[in-house]
């Protein structure tokens, strides 16, 4: 096994393939243009279960331990070489979800901070909340959450112009806060501009709090603790795991998915 198909790794076929069964041979069909054929002694009654098992959910150290010893190495072979053709891709968030309730524990400046009262249950959920480009605070907080074990989340009135929820960030799965920052960042007509707000806040220098409508204030607070009450959900909303970006003009609500950022200095290799 590689590190790139490392057992903390949460697999799922890439297309809703079948599987058709032969002695000592295993065809992978989706549709009419992919279709893969693997050949092997016995193969026929042990990979279909395996590769059926591999749904997003399990990481592959669980699944692997369901296939008989005598084939962890043919399973783990086959697993690299699926991952190269992209027949085996990483679960999302969505598919990692684990219904347990969650206390906010809130922490920043600026006026998104009221009203985020811990709650009573337990374990935590980390919540960053800002009203200016701290991106050196954004970062501190990311690395520490990215060594615990809790999920975490980031809100901003930063930009002005617009305010952001973030996705809820897992610590095995999906991106992560720096994987956000990346998107921002390329999407940026200004790049450079983020390495000035990381020195200045490394440094200690003054950044200035941005001002946001109070009714917006309220949206982006709400979206907060809606996304913690689903974490308690047995089946999430997909929007759980969603960037929501409100426009401070005309309060429009807007979600988009986050992807992992294979660039990411911030998780790269310590979520596989």
């Amino acid at each position: 096994m590689t590190r790139e198909s490392g057992p903390s790794r949460r697999p799922r076929l890439a297309l809703p393939f079948s599987f058709l069964e032969s002695p000592d041979q295993v065809r992978l069909v989706a549709g009419e243009d992919f279709r893969y054929t693997l050949n092997g002694p016995g193969l026929d009654r042990w990979l279909p279960g395996f590769l059926a098992g591999l749904d997003g959910r399990r990481t592959l150290g669980v699944a692997l331990e369901a296939v008989p010893e005598a084939h962890r190495q043919a399973a783990a072979g086959i697993v690299d070489r699926f991952y190269g053709e992209r027949v085996l891709v990483d679960g999302t968030s969505l598919e990692a979800h684990a219904p347990l309730p969650r206390s906010l524990r809130a922490e920043g400046s600026g006026p998104l901070l009221r009203g985020l009262e811990p709650g009573t249950a337990s374990p935590p959920l980390p919540v960053l909340v800002q009203d200016r480009l701290d991106y050196d605070e954004v970062l501190r907080f990311n690395r520490r959450c990215l060594g615990g074990g809790d999920p975490w989340l980031w809100a901003t009135i930063g930009p002005m112009g617009r305010g952001y929820v973030s996705p809820v960030f897992l610590p095995t799965s999906g991106p992560c806060l720096g994987c956000l920052l990346l998107h921002f960042r390329r999407r940026s007509p200004a790049p450079e501009i983020y390495d000035g707000l990381i020195d200045q806040g490394k440094q200690g220098k003054p950044i200035q709090a941005s001002t946001f409508p109070a009714p917006g204030v309220e949206i982006l607070r709400n979206l907060i603790l809606w996304k913690a009450a689903r974490l308690a959900e047995e089946v999430p909303a997909a929007a759980l795991y969603r960037l929501h970006v409100l426009e401070a003009d005309t309060l429009e609500v807007t979600s988009h998915r986050v992807f992992l950022d294979p660039e990411c200095g911030e998780c790269r290799g310590r979520r596989r």
